[in-house]
């Protein structure tokens, strides 16, 4: 086995079919199985990436992070993105390669924090929600609010079961529907490769215009990446501004969910606070 490549051991447990995977780019699969997985990213960036600061962006080896120094910052000050040859972070890239203005503007706002607060134990609410966001969160585009009016209030059946007919196909777009999921964590697409009902992420609404969704795909994302990057640029983040939300549960994610009884479970979608200061992005 080569040191430059993803281990097989990881690259078996990726399913290219699974539907939180449709809005990756259609070279993802390619580049998780390249003999040298960090040359065939930075191929892919095709040099017109940038970091935080404006750096061109690039995909180096761990190892080349210096000794003490922060990832976020060392992204901020050269543009290198330290990639070890895992799903973490080999999902981190992809989101860097579908989202590239929005990962810019985190980087260039965890780099701030790290700046004016140092590196310490307990990061701070502003840069805890960063971390969450980049982590684990997910962007549910939605062009009707009863849909995210009940997600923040946990109201499972008239977020998911009641307004089924409206969600987005990852595998069938389609140009009428009125919400759609597209996971953003790297670390919440590392988890759904042994996908388990509990799995949660840390939803960020963003309200669109209904004809929105007769995009297609593309350009779907294109402007959901300069949105977000406009919204994340200057909006003061808390980890309360995110609605919980079981991927599992997401219609035309997980075939069971298709049988209304599947949201019975309590463990799972549980009654919680109301997300009265999660408003709509626009």
């Amino acid at each position: 086995m080569s040191d430059t490549n993803l281990p097989e051991s990881e690259q078996s447990t990726i399913d290219w079919q699974a539907p939180w995977l449709k809005h990756l780019p259609l070279e993802a699969c390619d580049w998780a199985q390249s003999p040298d997985l960090i040359e065939s990213l930075n191929h892919a960036t095709k040099g017109v990436l940038q970091s935080g600061s404006g750096q061109t962006l690039t995909f180096i080896p761990q190892t080349d992070l210096p000794d003490g120094e922060a990832y976020e910052a060392h992204i901020y000050r050269t543009g290198g993105v330290p990639t070890r040859l895992n799903l973490h972070d080999f999902f981190n890239a992809c989101i860097w390669l579908t989202f590239p203005k929005t990962k810019a503007v985190l980087n260039a706002r965890q780099a701030e924090q790290i700046a004016t607060l140092g590196v310490q134990h307990e990061r701070g609410v502003a840069r805890d929600a960063l971390t969450l966001f980049d982590e684990n969160a997910a962007i549910l585009m939605t062009s009707n609010t009863r849909i995210s009016d009940a997600l923040r209030q946990f109201d499972w059946h008239n977020a998911l079961v009641s307004t089924r007919s409206l969600w987005d196909n990852p595998f069938q777009p389609n140009p009428s529907a009125q919400a759609a999921l597209y996971p953003f964590g790297h670390a919440l697409l590392e988890k759904l490769t042994a996908p388990y009902k509990a799995i949660c992420t840390h939803t960020w609404v963003v309200s669109v215009e209904a004809n929105w969704f007769a995009l297609p795909l593309p350009e779907r994302l294109r402007d959901l990446d300069r949105r977000l990057a406009k919204q994340l640029t200057h909006i003061s983040l808390n980890p309360r501004d995110f609605c919980p939300l079981p991927v599992l549960g997401v219609p035309h994610f997980w075939a069971d969910n298709a049988d209304q009884t599947f949201y019975n479970d309590a463990r799972v979608f549980r009654a919680g606070r109301t997300r009265l200061s999660a408003t709509p992005q626009h």
